[in-house]
């Protein structure tokens, strides 16, 4: 499989619609699981993203393998620091590489910012990827239990 990154266009709302409701759908769902939210419909503060990916295009990259997209990274890059804001792979696309070359796409598109992102701590895959690119734990930003706060720093390497 040949995974390639590039950023996404206006032919790709439908697509990146389908993965931000798949990404939403399943955090809900884990979030339900381990107690931190109430089973059900998607809370309404993540049907925008669904029903208007256009607003995100800016920032998002999306993983490819020839015509088949595997995954999206969104990063904000606001003045000297960047977040990734979503990452999500399609669960038939993991283990391809595609998580890895999106988070490192997105890394070369903050050119040089600092970047920060938050995880659940029971992903332990996503933990593990960004590790090992150079992201470190950082002090809590967000009060939401159980949300690890991670950050690269532009002066580190990514492998």
């Amino acid at each position: 499989m040949t995974v390639t990154v590039g950023p996404a266009g206006p032919q790709d709302v439908p697509e990146i619609s389908r993965l931000l409701r798949d990404y939403l759908t399943a955090t809900e769902t884990e979030k339900a699981a381990h107690g931190l939210a109430v089973p059900g419909p998607l809370p309404s503060r993540y049907q925008h993203e669904i029903d208007r990916p256009e607003e995100l295009l800016a920032g998002t990259l999306l993983a490819r393998d020839g015509r088949t997209t595997l995954g999206l990274v969104v990063l904000e890059v606001q003045h000297d620091q960047a977040e990734i804001r979503r990452l999500w792979v399609d669960p038939a696309a993991r283990g391809t590489g595609a998580g890895r070359a999106l988070v490192r796409a997105a890394l070369e598109r903050a050119g040089g910012r600092r970047v920060s992102l938050t995880v659940w701590d029971w992903r332990s895959a996503p933990i593990a990827l960004y590790r090992s690119l150079g992201f470190v734990g950082q002090d809590s930003w967000d009060e939401r239990e159980r949300l690890l706060c991670m950050a690269f720093q532009p002066d580190q390497s990514t492998r």
